[in-house]
């Protein structure tokens, strides 16, 4: 190889290091005034490597607002050797605007700088990158200023459209009830190219497979994937990042590997923040019930506790003065088990109130459990007929409470002094009038449990609860029965909500009240 070719092999090899590092080359000679660049130079600058650079016009490409910096820089070098390292924004004509770091040393001669030498490098993706994450900052604070999930996920999405320049995404919550990861967040591009996104279930999707796994997924060609819930879908890249056990955040692109590394990671980073601010969303909430259940025990202390209190009080005076007689010891009696009783439904709604564990709830048996509830309560001359069939998923001791409460609501407002008992758990009839033919036709008041589509009731044929009072009954301490404490349907409502299951009053087929649960899960997931 002659040293012509070996010279221009060299000059190859750095130009394309200088390109690929985005890095050039400047010499500017004083005494000539010339400046000389390498090609990355001229391309930075948005000049044909054929013209010739001036110092001036090649200042003149930068920033109009950064120019007077670049000169005082240059002219430092010049006239005091002295070197500098800046941080500058190129203008050039009909071109995107470049962030570039500039660096120059002067280099001297008997005591004078002669030439001034430096290097050019594009710090662009550097500069966007550190905007980004500025900005995903700000996005942060925003995030946790929100009081609503759906809040959040549009705050979300429109960061990561915004910031990260993915402008089909969307956030898919999951929804207990339906056992679905739900769009509860789309950009309009989204739905433009692709109609409004669906829901996804079990097994059906590569959201689903995110969710269930935990595992962030990135598809350079999302129709390869086995899971992908539309196999002719015009989709090509797809980015699915886990929220926790709150949902999945998807992004697609109709071109091939359209998610580097550095998007990938922001995502992530994005995606973190979502879940830790529904996941104070959860914190609040629960904080909110805390606070509610201990202003009510407040209450109830202060009081519920302290009437009755009060009268064993007076009757324990009157006995101490020696003028008590046997109806003054009835009445503290009768004080302390209103108390007692008291006590024992304030201790339930504590623990009633307290999050499910999971490890507790289990298929039960609507009627085996309805017969143990019914066999915990005192009754009239009552009957208890159980239409129902079906299992249930739930925490079988909260289940046993909330049927006792229903059962001794119903008894106390709907039978007479005479106790006696009749229970019939024969198998499901055509109707509920058919079930009562099942029963004692002399009893005070039946009792019916039975199934629903999605979950069971639990009806009277008393007196009913009338229409206005229908939500208030569920007031800690509302009850129209001398010796009720107010608390059993409270403890109905919380063992409820601790479910997820929806709860409602209407009327029942027989007149009497009916108690409805919704939402309720019939086998494990």
């Amino acid at each position: 190889m002659s040293d012509a070719q070996e010279q221009h092999r060299d000059r190859e090899l750095l130009a394309t290091a200088q390109r690929l590092a985005a890095v050039g080359g400047w010499e500017y000679d004083i005494q000539r005034e010339t400046l000389s660049c390498t090609d990355e130079v001229t391309r930075l600058c948005g000049q044909p490597a054929s013209d010739e650079l001036t110092l001036s016009t090649t200042i003149e490409q930068f920033h109009p607002s950064d120019q007077p910096a670049v000169r005082a820089a240059i002219d430092g070098a010049i006239n005091a050797g002295e070197g500098f390292e800046g941080e500058w924004r190129l203008q050039p004509e009909d071109d995107d605007q470049r962030w570039v770091r500039v660096y120059g040393e002067p280099e001297e001669q008997n005591g004078a700088v002669v030439r001034v030498r430096g290097a050019i490098e594009d710090i662009t993706a550097e500069k966007q990158h550190k905007q980004r994450l500025n900005r995903l900052f700000e996005t942060n604070r925003k995030l946790f200023g929100q009081d609503t999930t759906d809040a959040v996920a549009s705050v979300a999405v429109d960061a990561a459209r915004g910031v990260l320049g993915l402008s089909l995404c969307g956030i898919h919550l999951y929804d207990a009830g339906d056992n679905v990861l739900a769009p509860v967040a789309t950009t309009d591009a989204t739905v433009e190219a692709f109609g409004e996104p669906p829901a996804f279930g079990p097994g059906d999707s590569i959201a689903w497979e995110t969710f269930e796994t935990g595992e962030p997924h990135v598809y350079d060609d999302v129709q390869a994937a086995d899971t992908v819930h539309n196999p002719d879908t015009a989709i090509r890249s797809e980015l699915l990042l886990p929220l926790g056990d709150h949902g999945v955040f998807i992004a697609s692109s109709p071109q091939a590997g359209a998610f580097d590394d550095r998007t990938v990671s922001m995502g992530k980073i994005l995606a973190a923040d979502v879940e830790a601010a529904l996941d104070q969303l959860d914190q609040k909430q629960q904080l909110r019930e805390t606070n509610e259940r201990l202003a009510e025990f407040a209450n109830i202390v202060s009081h519920d506790l302290r009437n009755p209190l009060s009268v064993a009080k007076a009757g324990v005076e009157v006995a101490q003065r020696g003028a008590g007689d046997g109806d003054s010891l009835e009445r503290v009696e009768r004080a302390h088990d209103r108390m007692a009783t008291l006590i024992d439904d304030l201790l339930t709604l504590a623990q009633d109130g307290e999050d499910l564990d999971e490890d507790a709830l289990e298929s039960v048996s609507l009627p085996a459990v309805a017969a143990d509830a019914w066999d915990g309560v005192a009754t009239d001359d009552a009957a208890l007929a159980v239409p129902a069939t079906d299992s249930i998923v739930a925490d079988r001791s909260r289940l046993r409470q909330l049927l006792e409460n229903l059962f001794r609501n119903s008894i106390e407002h709907g039978s007479p002094d005479d106790r006696s008992q009749a229970v019939d758990t024969e198998p499901a009839v055509d109707d509920a009038e058919s079930a009562v033919d099942d029963v004692d036709h002399d009893a005070a008041v039946t009792v019916r449990v039975g199934d629903l589509p999605d979950g069971f009731y639990v009806e009277d044929d008393g007196p009913g609860i009338d229409p206005d009072d229908r939500e208030t009954v569920f007031e800690p301490g509302y009850t129209t029965h001398d010796e009720g404490t107010g608390f059993g349907l409270r403890i109905v409502r919380t063992v409820a909500a601790a479910h997820d299951w929806d709860v409602s009053v209407t009327d029942g087929t027989a007149g009497g009240a009916r108690f409805v649960f919704t939402d309720v899960e019939t086998r494990l997931n």
